[in-house]
C-alpha cells in the first residue's frame, strides 16, 4: 500500500510539516506524506510551540497526507485535548480521502471538527452546536 511502511522498512516516506501564522491569529500547518509511527514526531515538533499560544486555533490542512495510521491518530487527537485545555481549538481541513476514510471508520471525525478548507467560517468556541452537513462536512 503506497505510503503504508513495516517497522522493518529503512525508508519510511517523509513528513513535512509547514506552519504560517493566519493574519487572525490562528496558524495553519500544511501536513504532506504519510503521517504513521515514523513520521508522528515531526508533526508533534510542529505543533509544540503553536499549542503554547493562549487559545491557540490550529488549522490543520491533510490535503497531502497519503497515510494515517494509528499513531498519527493519537496525534491528532493529544493535539486537540492540548489546544482545548489552551481554551483553542484544532480543526482538520480538507483532509485527504484515506485519512477521511480513517477519521470516519474511528469515529474521530465526531470528536474533531472537519472543515472542507482553511478559509470557512469558525466553528463555535466549545465546540457545542455542531452539525454534520452534506457529504459528511461540519457545517457551521
Amino acid at each position: 500500500m503506497p505510503g503504508h511502511h513495516d517497522d522493518g522498512d529503512e525508508n519510511p516516506d517523509p513528513l513535512e510539516v509547514h506552519t504560517r501564522p493566519l493574519h487572525d491569529g490562528s496558524f495553519l500547518l500544511t501536513v504532506n506524506g504519510a503521517l504513521d509511527h515514523h513520521t508522528a514526531d515531526r508533526l508533534t515538533d510542529a505543533l509544540r510551540p503553536v499549542l503554547r499560544a493562549e487559545a491557540p486555533t490550529v488549522l490543520l490542512d491533510l490535503s497531502g497526507v497519503s497515510f494515517l495510521d494509528s499513531t498519527g491518530l493519537t496525534r491528532l487527537l493529544v493535539s486537540s485535548r492540548a489546544a482545548r485545555s489552551a481554551g483553542g481549538r484544532v480543526f482538520l481541513v480538507s483532509p485527504s480521502p484515506p485519512v477521511r476514510h480513517m477519521l470516519e471508520i474511528t469515529g474521530i471525525d465526531r470528536v474533531i471538527t472537519t472543515r472542507p478548507d482553511h478559509g470557512a467560517a469558525p466553528a463555535p468556541a466549545d465546540g457545542e452546536g455542531d452539525q454534520r452537513g452534506p457529504q459528511g462536512w461540519w457545517r457551521w
